[in-house]
């Protein structure tokens, strides 16, 4: 496969209307930031008519180990220090004889850096909002680092979507195409 590369799409203006997709205020605050993201993503793709995606420990790793990657090696990417794009994926395509894939990252500080905002300014992207209503994709992973300096920025928050479905998975009823190109968005807040 061809390494898979995406520009670095700049901040949508803190003012930007919301997305109709998304959540109304108040109607995802769940326990945890990765439950949070999880019902703004599902929220969307069941208003666009689409099936739920499924909670993926596995992909929430993932997830969480290309952002301590990120922030290790000191970029915004979805192949920090060089990293292979599947090599993220290798525990959970294990055993799989077709997949699909995808992620979106993001990060951001202080209002930037919130789930809200983050998926707000992700239904605005094209890339973004491809990957989220992918009907093809069945599950969900959400990696998830807050308060961390990063970009020289303090109080960072790095946020990662990864969107996969795999055979043999009881759930599959038809074949599964290549990795979907993954996408990034890049969110901060100004410095002061």
């Amino acid at each position: 496969m061809a390494p898979l590369l995406a520009a670095v799409v700049l901040a949508l203006s803190a003012h930007a209307a919301d997305d109709p997709l998304l959540a109304p205020a108040g109607a995802c605050d769940a326990a945890t930031p990765q439950a949070t993201m999880l019902c703004f993503t599902n929220y969307a793709r069941t208003q666009a008519g689409l099936q739920a995606l499924r909670a993926n420990t596995t992909l929430d790793a993932a997830g969480d180990a290309k952002l301590a990657a990120d922030v290790k090696c000191a970029e915004f990417s979805h192949t920090p220090c060089g990293s292979q794009f599947m090599s993220g994926f290798t525990a959970y395509l294990t055993g799989a004889t077709a997949y699909a894939v995808g992620e979106n990252i993001a990060w951001g500080t202080g209002g930037y850096g919130v789930a809200r905002e983050t998926m707000n300014g992700w239904l605005h992207s094209p890339g973004h909002r491809e990957n989220i209503l992918n009907a093809q994709f069945t599950e969900l992973g959400v990696g998830y680092l807050s308060n961390v300096t990063f970009q020289g920025y303090g109080g960072a928050t790095l946020w990662s979507q990864e969107f996969g479905k795999r055979s043999p998975d009881a759930s599959a009823t038809a074949p599964i195409a290549k990795p979907k190109p993954k996408h990034h968005k890049r969110r901060r807040a100004s410095r002061r």
